[in-house]
């Protein structure tokens, strides 16, 4: 199985202003189209060394069909390994995998989490902004089928994470808070209050993580109906995180620092579940 990335947004979608018509385009096609133009993801051959971040799978806006879900997208990391229900896709695979048999310095391993979180996040941000006005309350991510990290006991973060800080550093006073739940899968055999010490290291002038906190059960993690993985999930503790403001961008942060964070611990974690929503 591939490694497999599906992210949910939960809030409200308001159709007032809509750019587009959702009689003649989905979400798949304009997320997938979002994806293509910033040079994230695309259905074509790609070239040789491109460092595209996912590969189109899934997704769907659920808008109205939900109490506070709004959307999603599934999307696969290992290069070559996505859209293999798709038309025409079989033909694309093999294509690919020739070419990069002929140029094997251009191989490469699934590309991390807590690299493609971002950009997927923004992207699906931007794809449901043009089905109305998004007022977004959370957001998580449920990884499956993981590789092992290649980074553990590094100690470092993915670089883009930290070297991308400063788009964050904004001139306003105003906070935002947040609370980050996440399943016991993504512990491995630590502690939640190892997981917070370590995320507590990485706090900057923008974030500030801690303190361990219980998560109220609207903010649970909810394994989505969609995900052919199941397990048993218990209530859980999270992490309390103060943000600088609230945007999708500020989420995607915190969901790569928190997988980041947690891969270095526990480097072989296959399926995990994590979970951002604003409180305040």
């Amino acid at each position: 199985m591939s490694p497999t990335l599906f992210l949910e947004a939960f809030g409200q979608l308001s159709p007032n202003l809509a750019i587009i018509d959702d009689e003649k385009e989905d979400l798949y096609s304009i997320f997938n189209a979002r994806a293509e133009l910033m040079g994230w993801s695309t259905l074509s051959l790609p070239r040789p060394g491109s460092s595209l971040l996912w590969g189109m799978e899934e997704a769907e806006l659920t808008a109205g069909l939900d109490a506070s879900r709004i959307g999603w997208v599934q999307v696969g990391l290992g290069l070559g390994e996505s859209n293999i229900f798709k038309p025409g896709v079989m033909d694309w695979i093999r294509r690919v995998q020739i070419q990069f048999k002929a140029h094997p310095k251009h191989s490469r391993s699934a590309v991390e989490p807590a690299e493609a979180l971002p950009a997927l996040t923004q992207c699906l941000n931007d794809a449901l902004g043009r089905f109305g006005i998004v007022e977004l309350s959370g957001f998580q991510v449920t990884a499956t089928d993981l590789d092992p990290s290649t980074r553990s006991g590094t100690g470092y973060p993915i670089s883009n994470l930290f070297d991308g800080i400063n788009w964050f550093n904004t001139a306003q006073k105003a906070t935002a808070e947040a609370v980050v739940a996440f399943d016991y899968e993504l512990l491995g055999s630590h502690t939640e209050a190892e997981l917070v010490a370590c995320l507590q290291r990485r706090n900057t002038e923008a974030f500030a993580f801690g303190p361990m906190t219980v998560v109220p059960e609207p903010h649970s993690i909810q394994v989505p109906i969609e995900v052919p993985w199941w397990y048993s999930i218990s209530p859980s503790l999270g992490v309390a995180v103060t943000l600088p403001e609230w945007t999708a961008s500020v989420a995607a942060w915190v969901l790569a620092i928190v997988i980041d964070t947690a891969r270095a611990l526990t480097p072989d974690v296959r399926n995990c579940a994590v979970r951002i929503t604003r409180v305040r």
